[in-house]
């Protein structure tokens, strides 16, 4: 024996295995090349004894149980990549993710188990149905789930939970045994189990019909019917500008406001010393007037007839836009204004000088009321035309709302770590008014005017530098600043992001809507103006056939 110390065959033979005798016992042999010690071993049972004969065949176990816990893995959801949403992430993209993910798991569970899915006296729901309509609980945004107490009687798993060990399968009986065989195992896992025919064995006509039909898809047939099928339809929003203009010179000033759209489809930009017009319409570009100083705001009135046009001096100027021409100069700060805001024929300024100034430009006096009420710089005015309140935001942190052009304020909001520039009223819920904090802050809060209270608290991440109100849809854009340099779309009142367009390599100071509430454009320290087609055009409402259910839906 000596001179086969090196055989491989002697040398990895089990020293519990019988020697090879005349008998008809077979012995099993351990794979070529393996040890004793090597983990393609299989588990040894302990020798038990015939006579004087001892056996110690290799131990196969019961392969049910083994599957079973294969497929409950396979089949639990809670595989699925964790995708938890964030104030930051864009929530369009993360439900197409999570659509992405759920539909890739039903069709790998419908090609591993779909071909012993079968159907049974309860139901006649094909696999992939079973599949998706068996799923366990899964859990939302805000934790809740969506566990019914009932259990259906046909589900694949049954009461079974899937955290629990292994259980006895039930049989389940064929509809067309001759079609397909029947199994021991549980509905769905015959892919790994042992399985015995029960019935008769396919025609070879049926065979060679699955595989021509298996050659033309490499999915099985109910696989890509649920891939042709439609998903979830999700809303389409472009993430890139339609329109991109150079603006050279467009100040880099958090508390300058230098864009805003007309009533006629006029967009206005202060580049420097210099204001441009631009025809959306025609694309025609108007040189409108020039300045020795400095501009540092602009606000077109309702009609879009009037622009009015703050200066680093304090002087206000209104342009009649037809002429182009200044027909009116107006005096009363003593610096830069930072903030105009129209309501009809008053017109608002605010200035670093810490003063609000109403101004009524059919008469012939600068202004009529004088507001003290900011400590400090005031850059945020927004009025709500239709309440006649006006909100006002400085750098002092605080927020005011007025009641029409009275000077004390009737409201105070001081929830605001830094700078308020963002103010923007809801067109859709009357006394809703939302504000966004500068770099210290970074906090969109929305508040109920008509009470007082603060209705929701959203960190976005970063400076918030502008925000408009959609006309169309009741969702805010807000523009943002130090160190994220997007716009970010929110859902009101949830207050999720709904999407995030990203363009800009700068803050984006400014923000201004267009008249049909569909395009918003934004201009930041890029010098660059991007247009951004984010809503679609309302909808018509159908005109009341009855001038009495017209009469009554204005009361409502």
């Amino acid at each position: 024996m000596s001179g086969y110390s090196n055989n491989p065959f002697i040398s990895n033979t089990p020293s519990s295995s019988p020697q090879k005798t005349r008998d008809t016992n077979r012995v099993l042999k351990r794979p070529f090349g393996s040890s004793s010690s090597s983990l393609l071993s299989s588990p040894i049972r302990q020798g038990r004894s015939a006579g004087n004969v001892v056996y110690a065949d290799r131990f196969i176990p019961h392969r049910t149980g083994i599957d079973l816990n294969a497929l409950v893995s396979i089949a639990s959801t809670a595989n699925l990549p964790p995708l938890a949403p964030s104030v930051n992430d864009d929530q369009l993209e993360l439900q197409k993710e999570i659509q992405a993910h759920e539909t890739f798991d039903a069709v790998l569970k419908n090609e591993l188990f779909g071909e012993k899915l079968v159907r049974d006296t309860v139901g006649n729901e094909s696999s992939i149905e079973r599949i998706t309509n068996t799923r366990p609980p899964t859990v939302d945004f805000q934790g809740h789930s969506d566990q019914r107490n009932d259990v259906q009687e046909d589900a694949p798993f049954g009461d079974l939970e899937l955290n629990s060990g292994p259980a006895t399968p039930r049989r389940i009986h064929t509809r067309n045994d001759d079609h397909r065989p029947s199994s021991n195992s549980l509905r769905g896992a015959s892919l790994l189990t042992y399985t015995e025919s029960m019935g008769a064995r396919p025609s070879t006509a049926s065979l060679i019909q699955s595989q021509i039909h298996d050659s033309l898809s490499p999915v099985r047939p109910d696989s890509e019917r649920f891939l042709q099928w439609p998903g979830k339809k999700f809303r389409n929003i472009v993430k890139i500008p339609y329109r991109v203009l150079d603006a050279p010179s467009l100040a880099d000033d958090f508390y300058y406001d230098l864009v805003d759209w007309s009533s006629t489809d006029m967009l206005a930009v202060a580049l420097g010393k210099s204001i441009f017009l631009t025809d959306n319409i025609s694309g025609d570009v108007i040189h409108l007037c020039d300045t020795e100083n400095e501009y540092t705001s602009l606000n077109w009135v309702g009609a879009g007839s009037h622009l009015a046009v703050g200066q680093g001096n304090g002087l206000v100027e209104i342009y009649d836009v037809v002429k182009r021409k200044c027909i009116r100069t107006l005096s009363g700060h003593i610096d830069r204004v930072a903030c105009l805001s129209w309501n009809n024929h008053i017109l608002t300024s605010g200035s670093r000088d810490r003063h609000i100034l109403h101004r009524d430009v059919r008469m012939p006096d600068s202004f009529f009321e004088r507001i003290e009420t900011h400590s400090q710089e005031v850059c945020g005015l927004k009025w709500n035309i239709d309440a006649n309140k006006l909100a006002s935001g400085g750098n002092d942190n605080m927020i005011y709302v007025y009641d029409g052009t009275l000077s004390s304020p009737v409201l105070k909001f001081e929830d605001h770590t830094a700078a308020v520039k963002a103010l923007a009223w809801s067109p859709h819920k009357r006394g809703i008014l939302a504000s966004g904090g500068g770099t210290a802050d970074r906090r969109l809060k929305i508040w109920n005017v008509n009470n007082g209270t603060k209705i929701n608290d959203v960190d976005t991440g970063s400076q918030v530098c502008n925000m408009i109100w959609s006309k169309n849809t009741d969702e805010i854009v807000t523009s943002h600043g130090y160190s994220r340099y997007n716009l970010t779309l929110w859902d009101y009142p949830t207050m999720d992001p709904v999407a995030i367009l990203k363009g800009h390599s700068f803050r984006v100071l400014h923000l201004t809507l267009s008249d049909d509430g569909t395009t918003v454009v934004s201009g930041a320290g890029d010098e660059t103006l991007r247009y951004w087609k984010v809503f679609d055009k309302p909808k018509t409402k159908a005109k009341p056939d009855s001038l009495i259910f017209e009469s009554l839906g204005r009361i409502r």
